[in-house]
Formats: C-alpha cells, structure tokens, sequence
C-alpha cells in the first residue's frame, strides 16, 4: 500500500512539473529602450547634457542648466523586430516572432519658475515588449514503455505563447545650479507596468497496440497583471571647459498598487506512468484572481562624461543595475489543483501557482559621438551594450515565471538634427541584434524519456534577435527664462 502510495505521489509531483515548467515569455533588459531622440542616437551617452529635456529620466542634474521653456516630442517607429527561439518541440520546430511597432519614446518639457529651481516633466516608455509564436512537430518518438506501445508511438505537439509586457513611466524633476559648474536635480519616477500572457501546449500520441488508446497532455494558461511602483533619481552634473562628469543615482522602486490573475488548466488522458499499473487519467485546474501583485526594480547607478574636441563630443556612460534576489510577484491562495482528489497525496494551488522571478546585476555602457558638421546641422551616433538580466534558476524552480529574453543585445545608431532658431528636429536609424548559444528551452521532444509525461525534456539550444527602427524626433523652444 504505502508502494502505490509512493507511486501515486510520484505521479502527481510529474503532473505539477508539467504545470511548473513551461516556457513564458518576457523581455529582460533595463536598456530596451532609449528616450528622446536625441538621447537615443547618442546611445544614452547623455549624464552631461545640457540641452535636452530628457534628463528627467538620465540625470535630473543637467536640468540645472536649461534656460527655455520647451516642448519635445519623440517617436521610435520599429520597422522589424525579430525572435527566433531554435527546437522549442525538436528539430525544425522553432518559435519564431516578427513584430511591427510604433512606440513613443518621450514627451517632454521644461516649465519656467520665478525661483532658481528649474522643472521638467516627461511621459516614457521604458519597456515595449511583444511576442507571438507558434511551433508544432509531428514525428516518432519512444513515449510509452515497450510492454505497452511497441516501437515509437506517432506524436503530434504543438505549443504557441501570446505575450505583451509594457512600462509607462511619468517622470516630474526639478533642478538647480549649485555654483556656475554644477548642477544638482531629483526627479520622481512613476512607472505602471502591465502584462499579458498565454500560452497553450498539446502532446497527442497512439499506443501501437490492437486495441490502442490516446495519450495526451493539453495544458492552457495565462498570466495577467499591472503594478505600480515609484522610485527617485538624483543627479549631480558637472561643467568645465571642454568636458563634463555626470552622477545619476536611481533608488530600488517602491511598490504601491498592483493586482493580477493566475489561471492554469492541464489535462493528462491515459497517461502512462512509470510504477503504476493502469494508465491515469488526471487534471489540475484553477483560477484566482484581483491577487495582490508586486515587481521590483534595482538600484541603479550611472557615471557619465564627455570631452569636447573642436567640433566633435565624445560622450560615455556606464551604469550598474543591481540584483534583485528570488521574489514572487503574485502569491497563489490556497485551492485545490488536482483533481480527482483520491490519487494520493493533495496538492495545493498556492504551492505551485506563484508567479516568481529574479535579476541578475549588470552593467552596461554606451558610446556616443556628435559633430557639427554645418551651422544648423549635427551628425550624432553611438554604440550600447543592453546586457539581459535573466537568472536561469528562475526556469528551473517549480513556480511559474514570465522570461524568455536570455539573450544580450547590442545597439549602433546613426543619424542627424536640424536645428531653427526655435525648434529642432532629429532623424535617424537604429539596429539592434543579439543572440546566445545557451538558451534553456524546455519542451523540446529530442531524446524525450518515456517518462517524461509528454511534457518534453529541458534542453540548451540556441535563440536569436534583430530589430532595425526609424527615430523621429521633434522639439520646440518657447522662450528664454526670466
């Protein structure tokens, strides 16, 4: 008795595995996007700017040194953002997404006051992130024990993911100058982050017996949820001559509002289980919603500098994120899962239904040049690495995550600003591409174990990413300050 009790709670730990491991998708980048155009064909390369109303969100000390009353509006215009994730079932079945974006990049401004504190304000899109992919293999493959099924049983699986992740962020800085060569500036950051996902998976396969059955595993699933948290940047900028040195230092985020939904269904029929004598036919199901939701985000600091060569700049900047240890961001309450409840050992929703997620600490640096070439014409471009924070621990835990970007990318931009007397407008092109050859995919069929459920094997394969985008930028000028 206490054999088939052992056996039956083996069983059910595979059926929640089932439920655990399956691939999610999300970005995993701090420096996806950059903002106002101007900013971002320099790469972000930015912290000693004094020009540009986008130091609200790089360094709120280069508004110390603003003297319009402004307006900027940026746009990036994707063209083509490409994924391609390799074997997501096996050979020849890989997840591959295309998308066409428009995605605003800043609007921004800068308000007068009678005190010697200058305001700005910004609207901005940090994170835009969307994926839709299918893969679906048919083929043999050794999926039930020879007693059983003789031979390689005909599979037919397929598997797609639906996935939209967004940051909207309401910036609002004020600064001032210290002495006639620094500034120093605080800006509050407000960011709501949303996120939509699903993903469903089916394994169908014959026993090639006389009297053969279906085997199966269908599993349908989906993550929603928004939260709202605040964080606050300090600035100090720097101005000498030719060069300059920026400080920008941006607290962990403060989280304040958010809720979400968790919904799983999985069904397995005629399962054949290793040690267990008949073929099981089982399902955990459940559905919770308006549960309390938080994400995090890291502390961050950014040094910056530029020196000016006759009529070229050479800026840097180098900012560290750092690691945000193992967290939930939506916690399961207790529920019944599998069904029915006489297998053996119950298993609870808010053991296995919980959202969890970790980042790694990284640094990233962009490089950015300018030159004046004419009187009213400037050519600007850059080099930036956006390093992925993914932590491969988050896919091997038996909770689920929403990560599929565990690869680094890499930015070059080129373009140029037209300047009037009041206003300004800035065109140019951006090219993104990264790729790894250690991508952990989990339900690859290749050298599937008859007791592996249907579920697939976690394997290492490879995954790649491209996008090519217009920059449209425009800004115009009030006034001087009083």
């Amino acid at each position: 008795m206490g054999t088939l009790h052992l056996r039956k709670t083996s069983f059910l730990f595979f059926l929640i595995l089932g439920i655990a491991f399956t691939l999610q998708a999300q970005d995993t980048h701090h420096w996806s996007n950059q903002f106002g155009t101007r900013a971002a064909l320099l790469g972000g390369a930015v912290l000693t700017d004094t020009v540009d109303n986008a130091g609200v969100f790089y360094n709120p000390g280069n508004l110390g040194y603003l003297d319009t009353t402004s307006l900027s509006i940026n746009a990036n215009l994707y063209g083509l953002e490409n994924i391609t994730i390799e074997n997501a079932l096996g050979q020849r079945a890989d997840f591959k997404g295309i998308q066409f974006n428009t995605i605003p990049l800043l609007i921004s401004g800068s308000i007068q006051t009678k005190s010697d504190w200058n305001v700005s304000y910004g609207l901005l899109t940090p994170v835009s992130f969307n994926f839709n992919g299918v893969a679906r293999i048919e083929g043999q493959y050794e999926l039930a024990s020879e007693d059983i099924s003789p031979g390689q049983e005909d599979l037919v699986s397929e598997s797609g993911i639906i996935t939209k992740v967004q940051e909207t962020t309401v910036a609002l800085g004020i600064g001032k100058k210290l002495s006639p060569n620094l500034g120093f500036g605080i800006s509050l950051l407000n960011t709501l982050r949303t996120l939509n996902y699903s993903y469903r998976f089916s394994a169908k396969a014959l026993t090639n017996s006389d009297d053969y059955f279906l085997i199966s595993r269908t599993q349908n699933e989906f993550i929603n949820y928004f939260a709202a948290r605040t964080s606050l940047k300090l600035g100090l900028n720097y101005q000498k001559g030719t060069y300059g040195l920026g400080l920008a230092i941006t607290t962990p985020g403060l989280d304040w509002l958010g809720n979400g939904t968790v919904a799983e269904d999985l069904t397995l029929s005629n399962l054949i289980v290793p040690g267990i004598e008949n073929p099981v036919t089982a399902y955990a199901s459940d559905r919770q919603e308006k549960l309390k939701t938080t994400y995090k985000s890291p502390f961050e600091i950014a040094v910056g500098a530029h020196k000016t060569f006759n009529r070229s700049v050479l800026s840097i900047n180098i900012t560290h994120f750092g690691g945000v240890d193992n967290y939930r961001i939506i916690s399961a309450e207790s529920g019944t899962l599998v069904r029915p409840d006489n297998i053996g050992q119950a298993f609870d929703s808010e053991d296995f239904l919980n959202v969890e997620t970790a980042m790694k600490p990284v640094t990233n640096f962009s490089i950015g040049y300018e030159n004046q070439l004419k009187e009213r014409l400037k050519l600007l471009g850059s080099f930036r690495t956006d390093f992925s924070y993914f932590d491969e621990g988050s896919v091997q835990r038996n909770q689920l995550n929403t990560e599929i970007t565990q690869w680094d990318i890499y930015h070059v931009s080129f373009g140029a600003e037209i300047k009037k007397s009041r206003s300004s407008l800035t065109l140019g092109l951006m090219y993104s591409f990264g790729s790894t050859q250690e991508y952990l995919q989990r339900g690859s069929f290749n050298n599937v174990e008859a007791d592996q459920l249907l579920e697939g094997a976690l394997v290492i394969t490879k995954a790649g990413y491209s996008n090519i985008g217009l920059l449209v930028g425009y800004a115009f000028n009030f006034k001087k300050f009083n």
